[in-house]
């Protein structure tokens, strides 16, 4: 049989859909296959084949056809979807998401782009992949929404608003849909309404099978009250257990059109399928000829079922799906198990299953036999090993099977690799995580700048009008020595406050922007040095200060930046140094750049503390300190500064030589 021949359903005028006559032809479809839908094997009885008992015929496509094969031509009926008749009931089997979104997007998406309007009842995460796969294929989606040419409902909170126990409620039913219907073509009173429903096969997977043909026997006899064309479907792992032809005749029965996966086995599996509804339909005209009882014709067409059933479930490439025996040892095999876990079937038949499992959960294997056996069914994520060692992440789905006398006979165990969705569901926590780690960050960034607004103004403004007092109640010098004492020791309280303000600034500074930030220009380093060494004088006039420089001291830096970290320097040497001992600031000439050493004598530094000595809030406590005031931020600031020079600063301290701080700046930044 050609594959690229396609089937189509006609159905007489005034027949039920099950009355009807099947016929297969070629209908020019490029690289579709459209399943005849009713069943062939309709229900008789009595002596004597009805007339109406359906025929099919294939009709081979003419010889010089230039379609492309089924193997080659795209996997979904584009043609079709793209133009399906008013009225149409069209059902699709699919083995993978993907390929569902494919097709109810090219559906969707054709029928958006005729300005027709478009009814999705579907779960979430497929709603989420719809939109997505349409607006990659350039449709608007939001306009359409907002338009009110594509309606999106929640399958499952549509279910519930029909359903009166465990079966839909008709009333409820036309009035909850046909709303639905009238909103979608509101503006369009005329147009015919596209429509994608997946709630039959939410029903069907909750194993209330009864409830999803009555609700397809419920979208039949809405298509009489409204125009639109329905598109359903199904997932083959819905159909996999012997004894599952009956339901899968009558989900086909109740439409108009049956579209299958678009691999090739699957049309492989149509075509035994039609080769033995044939040989079904000569054996029962034969035995109905011969008035051969009811049981025979019984026998016969579960035979065949049964046959078509092992054809279909080894044909399927996306899920393992294979049989246990009551000990759990492996005794069938299809395709996708061969695909999924790398076994061929003469390597697997007969080993228990639990070579599946990794080391840590094969002791599960007879617990979960147990679930099984006692309920009916057992479901799990995890991991699975296949035959090379590489792990998968899976679905597993073990149902018992029950022989006539109602005693186990074995398991039906059905495999899905999840391994690429958990990989995309764990990306997206991680990138939601990342999100909001990002967000928090940017929050306290900007409680942190508020902070150093806070500080550098609403802070410094008053202590700089304390400052100013107090010096110009000194320098007028109307007061009392007691307060002229006082008034001094509120000046250098407020002087020391606003050191402190100012190293938390730049602190802060540092640690948002990455640094600190200086403005070089030309500057002399001895003269910013003796300006430092001046103002130290002045404060300690009871301390010795010597200063010593070559003679070239010039370079590119910033020259205030530069005065804080000797100012920074000096004042650690006098607070720590001996009070009767002399500090000494030395530069010497290195040519493409200059060094400045400060010394004191004094405790050497603790070597368990040195190598924190730059560090933030490292403020000493030694007995040698008479001014131990700050926050232990100044040498970390002469760190920062020095660094933003592109220089380097070190400290060697002992208790012989004392201690020296030493900063080497390159003259060029």
């Amino acid at each position: 049989m050609d594959p690229t021949a396609a089937v189509s359903v006609s159905t007489n005028a005034g027949q039920r859909p099950n009355e009807g006559s099947v016929g297969l032809k070629s209908t020019g479809l490029k690289g579709h296959c459209i399943m005849p839908a009713h069943s062939v094997t309709n229900e008789v009885s009595g002596d004597a084949m009805p007339d109406e008992v359906a025929s099919l015929h294939l009709v081979q496509p003419a010889e010089q056809a230039t379609e492309p094969a089924l193997a080659e031509a795209r996997s979904w009926g584009d043609a079709f979807l793209a133009k399906p008749a008013a009225g149409d009931h069209i059902v699709q089997f699919y083995e993978d998401e993907r390929f569902l979104f494919d097709a109810v997007a090219h559906f969707a998406g054709a029928g958006l782009t005729a300005g027709e309007p478009v009814l999705i009842v579907a779960t979430e995460p497929h709603r989420m992949a719809f939109a997505q796969l349409l607006r990659r294929n350039g449709c608007r989606v939001e306009e359409a929404v907002a338009s009110g040419l594509l309606t999106m409902l929640d399958a499952q909170e549509t279910l519930v608003r029909f359903m009166v126990g465990n079966e839909p409620d008709a009333e409820r039913f036309y009035s909850v849909l046909g709303e639905a219907l009238q909103n979608s073509r509101a503006q369009r009173s005329q147009a015919r309404v596209r429509v994608f429903g997946e709630m039959v096969d939410l029903l069907w997977r909750g194993g209330n099978r009864a409830a999803a043909i009555r609700l397809e026997d419920l979208w039949n006899e809405l298509a009489r009250l409204h125009s639109f064309t329905l598109l359903c479907a199904y997932a083959m792992g819905n159909f996999y257990m012997p004894g599952d032809g009956e339901p899968f005749d009558k989900v086909c029965g109740r439409h108009s059109h049956v579209i299958p996966g678009n691999e090739r086995t699957a049309l492989r599996s149509l075509e035994h399928e039609v080769q033995q509804r044939k040989e079904l339909e000569a054996a029962l005209r034969a035995t109905l000829r011969r008035r051969s009882a009811a049981a025979g014709v019984m026998l016969e067409r579960n035979a065949q079922d049964a046959e078509r059933f092992r054809l279909l479930v080894e044909s399927v490439k996306d899920y393992a799906i294979f049989m246990l025996d009551v000990d759990g040892r492996v005794s069938s095999w299809n395709v996708g198990a061969e695909r999924i876990k790398g076994y061929r079937a003469d390597e697997i038949l007969g080993q228990h299953f639990s070579r599946f499992y990794p080391p840590e959960t094969v002791g599960r294997c007879a617990e979960e036999l147990e679930i099984a056996a006692r309920d009916g069914r057992f479901e799990d994520e995890g991991w699975r090993v296949r035959k090379d060692g590489s792990r998968f992440w899976a679905n597993v789905v073990i149902s018992r099977m029950l022989g006539r006398d109602g005693k186990l006979i074995g398991f039906a165990k059905v495999t899905r690799d999840l391994t690429h969705r958990r990989a995309l569901d764990e990306e997206r926590i991680a990138r939601a995580a990342l999100e909001q780690a990002l967000a928090e960050q940017k929050k306290s960034e900007e409680l942190r700048e508020q902070l150093i607004g806070i500080v550098g103004h609403d802070l410094r403004s008053p202590l700089s009008s304390v400052i100013m007092g107090a010096d110009l109640m000194l320098k007028r010098g109307m007061l009392h020595d007691a307060d002229a004492k006082v008034t001094a020791r509120i000046a250098r309280s407020a002087e020391r406050m606003a050191k402190i303000i100012s190293q938390l600034l730049d602190f802060t500074r540092s640690r948002l922007g990455g640094g600190m930030r200086v403005e070089p220009r030309p500057a002399d380093l001895a003269e910013i040095c003796a300006e430092v060494i001046a103002e130290a004088e002045t404060t300690h006039p009871d301390r010795s200060l010597i200063f010593e420089a070559d003679p070239d001291m010039r370079g590119v830096w910033d020259g205030e930046r530069l005065a804080q970290v000797v100012s920074n320097l000096v004042g650690n040497a006098i607070a720590h140094g001996k009070a009767d001992g002399a500090v000494s600031l030395v530069l010497r000439d290195e040519g493409d750049s200059v060094t400045l050493s400060v010394h004191n004598q004094g405790p050497a530094i603790p070597a368990e503390v040195l190598p924190a000595i730059f560090e933030p809030f490292r403020r000493l406590a030694r007995r040698a300190s008479r001014n131990n005031d700050g926050l232990g931020l100044g040498l970390f600031i002469c760190r920062e500064l020095v660094a933003a020079h592109r220089g380097e600063i070190s400290v060697q301290s002992t208790d012989e030589a004392g201690t020296t701080f030493t900063v080497r700046l390159p003259r060029q930044p």
